[in-house]
This record gives structure tokens, C-alpha cells and sequence, in this order.
């Protein structure tokens, strides 16, 4: 039986594993709404909201009957996903995710502001000297030790919807015995989920969300944490 295609699609993993070009992707195939959390979250100046006012509009977002989100905030995956319909975690190497990171970083130091949350991007349009991230090396740590610290806590959190269904996507840079280790940890742990290579994703989207048509080498394109 062919699932009903999915109107709300969380999209999950490490900064720099390739989120937001997957996330756009989907939009694009899919026609459903795109809330990037990074845009969402900061304020001018990389300053954090009041946490009552964030989870207000965190509910607001996630009241909503068709949307993409992605972006990770620990704290906050349960309230989304127990609202989606499909969440994918991406699986990539740290040292894949460490690169990404510094290159965006590169990039907005020369003038491509484009990746910046929206309320700082605004702020660099109009002249104002931004920082590339809000604290780098902590970032850069973050994404070291997400796998050890983070990734299963992200998959328990993932699944505070037992009716979604759960896409584990190993991206490239992962030997396939990667897939292979990701399906027997998630099996001996009883989690119910499809676990595929990135590049192999789209008959598994294509099930879930519609017709869905991956860009060339997406996953190796630099994206927001």
C-alpha cells in the first residue's frame, strides 16, 4: 500500500551534514513551505530570543498542516517531531561536517551572506560588519563529538511521533558498512527505520513525500549548520 505523501517533514543531523540543501531540495520537489530554524531562531546579532517567546512561536510553527523544518536545537526536536509525518537524519562523516563548516565560514568572511540566518544576512546586506557564526569553535567542537554526544539523543527525540516514519540517511564519504552498522545499532535498540546511502534517497522520498528529483551531488554542497 503507497503511504499518502507527507505534508510535514522534519530534516535532521550534524551542522555541516547537508540539512538545508536537502531540506530545499524537498521544498522544491514538493511544494511545501520551508522554515529554515536558523531564521527562526536568531535575532540581529546572533542574539538568542526569550525562551517563552520561542516556544510560542515554535508552537505556531508546528500548528501549521504543511511544512518542511529543518535544523537541529536538541531541546526542540520532541515539540516538532511530534508533529511530523516523516523525519530524515542525516548520517555524515565529522571530519565531511567539519569542512562543510569551515567553508561556510570562508565564504560569508568574503561576502556570501547568503547562508546566515535571515535577521543577521540583513543586517550584513546593509553594511554591518557580522560575524560568520555566533561562537566558531564551540561549533567546531559541537560537530566533532555530535556523533558520540548528540546522535542518539537526536534519534530518541525523533521519535516522539511513533506514527512518523524514520529515515536515516547515510551521506556520502560513508562506507556502505556504515549503512550496515546504522541498521543493526538502530535494530538492537528497537527503533523502527529505513536507512539508506544520501544518494540512494529518492525511491524512499518519492514513497513518503511525492516525486522527488535530488539536485546533482546536493549532499556535497556547503549548507547551513
Amino acid at each position: 500500500m503507497t503511504p499518502r505523501p507527507a505534508t510535514r517533514v522534519l530534516v535532521l543531523g550534524s551542522p555541516g551534514s547537508g540539512k538545508t540543501t536537502l531540506a530545499r531540495t524537498l521544498a522544491t520537489r514538493t511544494g511545501l513551505p520551508l522554515l529554515h530554524l536558523d531564521d527562526e531562531y536568531w535575532g540581529p546579532g546572533w542574539t538568542r530570543p526569550d525562551p517563552r517567546a520561542w516556544q510560542q512561536r515554535l508552537a505556531r510553527m508546528v500548528a501549521e498542516d504543511r511544512w518542511i523544518i529543518d535544523g537541529n536545537y536538541l531541546p526542540s526536536i520532541p515539540t516538532r517531531a511530534a508533529r511530523a509525518e516523516v523525519v530524515i537524519v542525516i548520517d555524515a562523516p565529522p571530519l565531511l561536517c567539519v569542512l562543510r563548516t569551515i567553508r561556510r565560514a570562508l565564504r560569508i568572511r568574503r561576502g556570501h551572506h547568503e547562508p546566515l540566518p535571515r535577521r543577521v544576512r540583513e543586517q550584513a546586506e546593509n553594511g554591518v560588519r557580522v560575524r560568520a557564526t555566533r561562537d566558531f569553535l564551540p561549533l567546531v567542537r559541537k560537530v566533532i563529538g555530535f556523533r558520540s554526544r548528540d546522535w542518539w539523543a537526536v534519534i530518541a527525540s525523533a521519535r516522539a511521533n511513533p506514527e512518523s516514519h524514520l529515515i536515516v540517511a547515510v551521506a556520502a564519504g560513508v562506507t556502505g558498512r556504515r549503512v550496515k552498522a546504522q541498521r543493526c545499532q538502530l535494530h538492537r535498540r528497537g527503533v523502527p527505520a529505513t536507512v539508506v546511502p544520501l544518494t540512494h534517497i529518492d525511491p524512499v522520498l518519492q514513497a513518503w513525500t511525492g516525486p522527488v528529483e535530488l539536485a546533482p551531488a546536493a549532499h556535497q554542497q556547503s549548507v547551513m549548520p
